[in-house]
């Protein structure tokens, strides 16, 4: 008895001694970030800069910081009164001599450093970390770019890193791929986005027709005959027209199947194959497929970075299209995270489902600068390549200086 007594008195007081341990969590590291100031003369690529680039590019890093979670940042504001305290100028803040009384003054763990230097083609951004509680530099980087386009992936990647350092007290992985986008022009992107959109746009067929036939008691088959008048070669199935009687929209139909003298079709969403009659006119004029974007491989370099980056500015330019539209659905990246590189007619179906009528799928063949576009759209109806997309950004731009 006296013995159980003893070994629950012990456990209690083991529990009472590491509860506050174990219930604590670990400490937020305090950061500062100085103002990155511009330095160059003469005509280089930072002519036209508004004059406080350098602390609204701080003050974007400082904001990536928290949002790792991992940092209390401090303000420019905070830091400006304690510099201003100790007469120190916020130039200095990234001296590593003076980064252990620095940091005191500020009561911070880790102080980032950094500034523009202006070439006349491209600048650098140089920065680093300090860690007070050693007074040294432990990680410094320079990023070469030929534009401030690239500067928020660069300042992403830089908070991540940072937070990598937080927690593991080690940079981990060097930021390359960062440094890969932030030397690609912005204008070899988006004469690659225009060479897609310009080759989708024309490939978009003009088709007009006059409905034939409907039967509303068909089975197995398509209720509708179409004939067709213009662009009769150029469809594909699950290719969309617009029913009208006289001016009166009647709904959509889907051609399906070319049979002899017609079109097959069967009516399409909401639209009512009883509504459709003989005689009614059917046209793609307000037709605009939207376009998905699948899988997309970067053959020889393997860089899935740039895929991502190419991917999104891709999105962003379609959204200006005339004749198309990009779909930037949740449910629709599902379905093709899920299909990944091969498609399926399973998650085609659905694609088809949710409104998209053409997939864009393919890779980048090439090294880095000499990429070549070779992609394929989809139709979602059958899976079958409709049209293909070539573009090579080294025959454009030069080798080496491309894609």
């Amino acid at each position: 008895m006296k013995r159980a007594a003893l070994l629950s008195l012990l456990s209690l007081l083991f529990v009472a001694l590491a509860s506050p341990a174990m219930g604590q969590a670990k400490k937020k590291l305090r950061i500062a970030v100085g103002d990155f100031y511009t330095k160059g003369g003469g005509e280089n690529v930072c002519r036209g800069w508004p004059s406080n680039y350098g602390q609204t590019a701080a003050a974007s890093l400082r904001s990536r910081l928290a949002e790792t979670g991992v940092f209390t940042v401090l303000s420019r504001e905070q830091i400006l009164k304690v510099l201003k305290e100790h007469e120190i100028s916020m130039t200095g803040l990234g001296d590593a001599e003076n980064a252990k009384a620095t940091g005191q003054f500020l009561q911070a763990d880790l102080i980032v450093g950094g500034d523009f230097l202006c070439q006349p083609n491209y600048f650098e951004f140089n920065i680093n970390l300090i860690d007070v509680e050693k007074a040294e530099i432990v990680w410094a980087k320079v990023y070469e770019m030929k534009d401030v386009s690239k500067m928020n992936v660069t300042l992403k990647n830089i908070a991540k890193l940072m937070a990598d350092y937080a927690k593991t007290g080690s940079m981990g992985k060097s930021a390359g791929e960062t440094e890969d986008l932030a030397m690609i022009d912005t204008k070899i992107m988006t004469a690659a986005s225009e060479a897609v959109i310009e080759t989708i746009q024309q490939a978009l067929p003009r088709v007009a027709g006059v409905i034939d036939d409907v039967n509303v008691y068909a089975e197995g088959k398509a209720p509708i005959k179409v004939k067709i008048s213009a662009g009769g070669n150029q469809w594909w199935p699950g290719y969309k027209l617009q029913v009208k009687d006289g001016d009166n929209d009647v709904g959509w139909i889907v051609l399906k199947k070319k049979s002899s003298g017609y079109v097959e079709a069967d009516a399409e969403g909401e639209t009512e194959v009883s509504s459709i009659e003989k005689g009614f006119k059917a046209t793609s004029e307000e037709f605009k497929p939207k376009v998905a974007i699948g899988y997309i491989k970067d053959m020889d370099e393997a860089n899935d970075k740039l895929v991502e980056f190419f991917k999104d500015g891709l999105v962003k330019a379609m959204k200006e299209a005339e004749k198309f539209e990009p779909v930037d659905d949740t449910s629709v990246e599902k379905i093709l995270d899920k299909m990944g590189e091969k498609t399926n007619k399973k998650e085609l179906e659905k694609l088809f489902k949710k409104g998209v009528d053409l997939l864009l799928t393919g890779r980048f063949v090439g090294p880095k600068g000499e990429r070549r576009i070779d992609f394929e759209a989809l139709s979602t109806f059958d899976g079958k390549a409709v049209f293909k997309i070539r573009w090579d950004s080294g025959r454009i731009f030069g080798k080496g200086n491309g894609l």
